[in-house]
């Protein structure tokens, strides 16, 4: 008689932004991502988080060498450069992540989240569409989302010109559009990463990433299912987190 294996209860895990009553999107990501903050590092004058920036600027003056201060201090510069960059072209969202690669090695990718509003079109329309017009775009396929909303993919490499004294390298980048069910709405979630050789897992992290988007609360749902199971599910463990 075989015994059947019995697979520990999965916890059911919430970020804080889920419950952010001025969202307009919801999406899980694996363990290892850590969210950006877009809007303390780009403050508003006369902000609390303006003064939590010229604190921080203040301690990097003071604890970095004599040598350094100048880098440092153009360095977290340089950020919030990027970062108003990022939010004039619609990103709301920034995840930094870690991996352990098929060599043993850390993988570190960078998740950006991007809602444009656009003319309105048939939803299947708007995601061929946005796919279509990006450059150098390759692997492209259509997704059937949850509750029968399109979705596409596409990954592609691209060699990033040497900067400051380092050399070009590869980039792999995989981006996400998904239509809301609206028509007027287009969401676009982007995974960067350096680490080429773990591509065929990126991909199929972002693709387990579409199936948990919605432009609509998705947490009563997910709380009554909880509730209903008795023991739930980490949304974000069916993503694959590590790859090993």
């Amino acid at each position: 008689m075989k015994q059947k294996s019995m697979n520990p209860p999965l916890r059911l895990l919430i970020d804080e932004s889920a419950r952010d009553p001025s969202a307009k999107i919801w999406y899980a990501l694996p363990r290892g991502y850590v969210d950006v903050p877009l809007d303390a590092l780009d403050a508003e004058p006369g902000s609390e988080y303006e003064a939590q920036l010229d604190n921080v600027m203040a301690l990097i003056a003071d604890c970095a060498p004599e040598s350094e201060r100048a880098r440092y201090v153009g360095a977290l510069r340089d950020v919030r450069y990027m970062v108003r960059q990022m939010q004039s072209e619609g990103v709301i969202g920034c995840s930094l992540g870690m991996h352990h690669a098929d060599n043993g090695s850390s993988a570190v990718s960078v998740v950006t989240v991007a809602l444009r509003d656009i003319e309105w079109a048939p939803p299947k329309l708007t995601v061929v569409r946005a796919v279509s017009l990006r450059e150098c775009s390759e692997n492209v396929a259509l997704l059937a989302l949850p509750g029968g909303r399109p979705g596409t993919v596409s990954d592609t490499l691209v060699t990033m010109p040497a900067i400051a004294g380092n050399p070009a390298q590869e980039l792999y980048q995989c981006n996400l559009y998904i239509a809301a069910p609206s028509g007027v709405q287009l969401a676009v979630l982007t995974l960067s990463t350096t680490a080429v050789g773990s591509r065929k897992h990126y991909r199929e992290l972002m693709e387990g990433i579409a199936y948990t988007v919605s432009f609509s609360n998705p947490m009563p749902e997910i709380e009554r299912a909880a509730r209903d199971d008795g023991a739930g599910g980490d949304i974000r463990d069916c993503i694959t987190a590590d790859f090993g």
